[in-house]
Formats: C-alpha cells, sequence, structure tokens
C-alpha cells in the first residue's frame, strides 16, 4: 500500500523507486527517489496521506563517522561481553538459592495454613516425565487425599484455607518450579 501510494504521489517520481530501509513495530522508514522540482508537492501528497516525509542529504564523511562509531561500539560491546558472562555464571547460583528458599517458605506458609500447627509434613521434589505426571497425581492422591477433603470437591474453593491458591487444587501442597532456564545456562 505505501509503496503505491508513494510512486503515484507527485508527478516526476521514479516509478517503483520507494523500497523499505527499515521497520520497528508499526513504523517503516522508506526510500524515494524523485526529481527535486516535485518534492514539495510529494510531501504535500505524503502530509495528506499521514505519512512524514523527512529530508536526507548524501555526506561521506557523516557516514563514515557513524560506521567508525559502529565498529568502536561493537568492540566495546565484545569487550564487555566476557565479563558480564562470567558475573552471571557467579550470581545465578545466588539468585537460584534465594529463589527456592523463597518457594520453601512458601511451602511452610501453605502447609501451616491447609493442615494447622504442628507442622508436622514431608517436602519432596519430584520432576516426572511428561508421560508419568497424570500416573503419579492419581498415586499422590490416592496416599493424601484423605488429609483435605476440599480436593475432592472443586467446584467450591472459596473456603479453602490458603495463601497463594493459583490453578488447581491438590490434597497436598504442591508448587511448580520451571527449571527451563537452567538448561539454557549451561549452554554459556
Amino acid at each position: 500500500a505505501v509503496v503505491s501510494t508513494q510512486s503515484t504521489g507527485a508527478d516526476f517520481v521514479v516509478p517503483q523507486s520507494s523500497e523499505m530501509i527499515y521497520e520497528e513495530g508499526d513504523q517503516l522508514l522508506y526510500n524515494v527517489t524523485m526529481f527535486r522540482k516535485t518534492l514539495d508537492a510529494f510531501k504535500t501528497n505524503a502530509r495528506e496521506r499521514k505519512f512524514i516525509v523527512r529530508d536526507f542529504t548524501f555526506s561521506k564523511t557523516i557516514i563514515e563517522k557513524q560506521r567508525t562509531e559502529a565498529t568502536n561500539l561493537e568492540k566495546a560491546k565484545n569487550k564487555a561481553y566476557p565479563p558480564l558472562i562470567k558475573w552471571l555464571k557467579g550470581n545465578f547460583s545466588e539468585a537460584f538459592l534465594n529463589w527456592t528458599h523463597v518457594k520453601a517458605l512458601r511451602l511452610f506458609t501453605e502447609s501451616v495454613l491447609r493442615y494447622g500447627l504442628p507442622a508436622t509434613f514431608m517436602t519432596a521434589i519430584l520432576e516426572p516425565n511428561k508421560k508419568s505426571e497424570k500416573k503419579l497425581r492419581e498415586k499422590l492422591f490416592a496416599m493424601y487425599g484423605t488429609l483435605d477433603k476440599n480436593a475432592s470437591d472443586s467446584t467450591d474453593l472459596g473456603d479453602i484455607p490458603a495463601m497463594f491458591l493459583t490453578g488447581d487444587y491438590y490434597p497436598y501442597v504442591y508448587f511448580d518450579i520451571n527449571t527451563a532456564f537452567v538448561e539454557n545456562v549451561r549452554d554459556f
């Protein structure tokens, strides 16, 4: 649509000269070739179609300066990248450890809210295969189904004493820990 409207926007525009240079979101940058004497008419027609026309003057020194600056920035990025990765590797373990501590605190709080004091419970971390997840849930329900009568009746979850009731409700306290990003960290 842009190409056809710009090509017919004024007389003496080189046919099919509009070329998209860059696209970012809903904004596009186009290059259009035309004669100088039709520039004002083209700008007027473009404004009527809600396009913004900006002049570009070719300057070899400015372009060379921009290329040098881009090269210097690329070198600076490549120089800063290894220390950044080293810092991330060193601090990832601490952040992951703190995240698991928060999960443990959440587990304790949720268990006390559901089952009361004294806090006598068992904590386990399980990583089932996708195929065996349903079977594992059935076995856990068979083992711990008597702990909470609300788990069998999932229609009314309003009176369940829980802090973080999100998603499915089970007779045992269950939290999903997404560790998919750990695999990506090993690639570094």
